[in-house]
């Protein structure tokens, strides 16, 4: 009985998520057409000269962030979007997200996906040499005398 009512739910609201309309939002867009483009945020920040728009996308916990849009002098200059429901018609500073699936094959895959994902290759960094092999602290301190 309850998969009879499962199905007829998915059923019932598929078709209304499938309408779901794609909200733009455009690199130079003012703060006030973002408003009327997303609607009201969740909260809104301003920190040296930039203003941080943030909206729920229903994958918080998942993704680690909330959709985020930046401005700087009241003009689009970056977004952030993991909801379905919003684009970004710019080049986003986020990478792209890397499904579950391909992160659980370890780092040359989730590589391989943001190569694929992102046309330009960035030059690998070099891990830093320990920082035990010089202590900070000398073994044999200078004496100095009072």
């Amino acid at each position: 009985m309850r998969l009879k009512h499962a199905v007829a739910l998915m059923l019932v609201t598929s078709p209304v998520l499938a309408q779901q309309p794609v909200h733009v939002v455009s690199p130079g867009m003012s703060k006030a057409q973002v408003l009327a483009a997303l609607g009201e945020p969740i909260t809104l920040r301003e920190a040296a000269g930039f203003t941080y728009i943030f909206y729920h996308n229903g994958c918080e916990r998942r993704c680690g962030t909330n959709d985020i849009v930046v401005l700087r002098a009241d003009s689009v200059v970056d977004a952030i979007f993991r909801s379905p429901s919003r684009r970004y018609t710019g080049t986003s500073s986020s990478p792209a997200a890397v499904p579950a699936k391909v992160a659980r094959r370890g780092p040359a895959a989730v590589a391989a996906a943001e190569t694929r994902a992102d046309t330009t290759v960035r030059p690998r960094m070099k891990p830093a040499p320990a920082s035990d092999t010089r202590p900070s602290i000398p073994l044999n301190p200078p004496k100095v005398r009072p």
